[in-house]
């Protein structure tokens, strides 16, 4: 009996879940439409009340995604009129409830069922779902690593004041940075701190990505006495110059630059305080565009595909673009000696990509993970043995 019963409750479970799934996956919304009948065109009267209860019931599906309050229902307001112009590629089936008569007047009830991923992959491809795209890449968000070339007065300042200016704006909003002082212990610190003051970022890269940081916060602040003189006070001036990069790939996502300036009698106070100024404007204005970049849903992905042929690849590029509805597109790069580079442009973190396109079953090949890192996968083909 206790076997029974136990049995029972797994099945209950698993039904219950099943029918969870099913639901989230296609929920049903009904809407109203209605039109005058002009003449005797009763047909142009019940297109167009069909059209006004599709358009009805879409709209509850969309705002049943949308959080109320918040940035996402100040988009969904904004581009309603887009939005339900259609197609509306998200619905699953279409049933009209009732239609009804009133003198010249026509009404229709209509019943559809959506695909809530769709949906969702669709209001976010619209730039509807600001508020949700920002939770979920700040929460997927590797930790940054902030390397700043400091000049005070023609001396380089090998303690970097914007650069404590710059972690704690970070940790304010939320960010996991790399400290500081672990950074400024590596061995490969004065390397990467020489290359950005000729430009050249790719040490600092390498040495963010050393930390595990898939982010890179580099810049340059020059602070030095300027030719003003009041009351004794002596002006300095400074220029705070930062970039935010991807250390896997390089690719720069945000700049920001700002000046500042302070009168004082110590040269180096001064110095200090005006690079200071300088740098919190400059993050300030940095973090505003990295929050609002989080808002898009789509995020690019650059992809190294090795030991395959060009035909494979073109093979691969449709598989890909039919099986996975999370890529909204791929540009090829280059190919060269069986090696092709992409970008590939998703809605989905690029963590969740890489695992679903490594289990997919292709068939007569696999796609192995040889690197991974937050912007960057890099993939090899295989073939499978007969």
């Amino acid at each position: 009996m206790k076997r029974t019963l136990f049995v029972f409750a797994i099945f209950t479970a698993i039904a219950f879940s099943f029918i969870e799934n099913i639901y989230a996956q296609n929920s049903q919304f009904t809407g109203k439409g209605s039109a005058v009948v002009v003449g005797d065109d009763k047909m142009g009267a019940l297109k167009l009340a069909y059209q006004a209860a599709l358009k009805n019931s879409v709209s509850k599906a969309m705002k049943s995604l949308i959080q109320k309050g918040t940035k996402d229902e100040v988009n969904f307001n904004l581009k309603k009129a887009e939005l339900l112009k259609g197609p509306f590629d998200f619905i699953t089936e279409e049933r009209q409830i009732s239609n009804s008569t009133e003198g010249q007047f026509l009404t229709i009830m209509l019943s559809v069922k959506v695909d809530r991923e769709k949906l969702n992959r669709y209001l976010g491809q619209k730039g509807v779902l600001a508020t949700q795209s920002k939770k979920r890449k700040q929460q997927e968000f590797p930790s940054v690593m902030v390397l700043i070339t400091e000049e005070l007065n023609g001396q380089l300042n090998y303690s970097p004041y914007s650069s404590a200016i710059v972690q704690q704006a970070l940790l304010n909003r939320n960010f996991e940075v790399v400290d500081e002082k672990v950074v400024q212990k590596s061995i490969k610190h004065d390397q990467a701190v020489q290359a950005l003051l000729n430009n050249d970022s790719r040490a600092a890269q390498a040495m963010a990505l050393q930390f595990s940081s898939g982010m890179l916060i580099t810049g340059r602040a020059v602070a030095q006495q300027s030719a003003i003189k009041s009351g004794g006070m002596q002006a300095y001036g400074a220029n705070v110059t930062l970039k935010f990069l991807k250390a896997d790939t390089g690719r720069i996502m945000a700049t920001a630059s700002a000046d500042g300036s302070y009168p004082h009698i110590n040269m180096m106070t001064g110095s200090r305080k005006a690079v200071e100024g300088a740098a919190k404007k400059a993050v300030a204005d940095l973090i505003k565009k990295i929050e609002k970049g989080f808002e898009t849903s789509t995020e690019s992905v650059a992809v190294t595909l090795s030991n395959i042929t060009f035909r494979q690849l073109a093979i691969l590029k449709k598989i890909l673009v039919r099986d996975f509805q999370e890529i909204t597109s791929i540009r090829q790069k280059s190919f060269n000696g069986r090696i092709a580079k992409l970008d590939i442009n998703t809605d989905s973190s690029s963590t969740s990509l890489s695992e679903k396109i490594a289990l997919k079953d292709y068939g007569t090949f696999s796609l192995d993970v040889l690197n991974y890192s937050p912007g960057k996968i890099d993939f090899k083909l295989v073939m499978k043995q007969k």
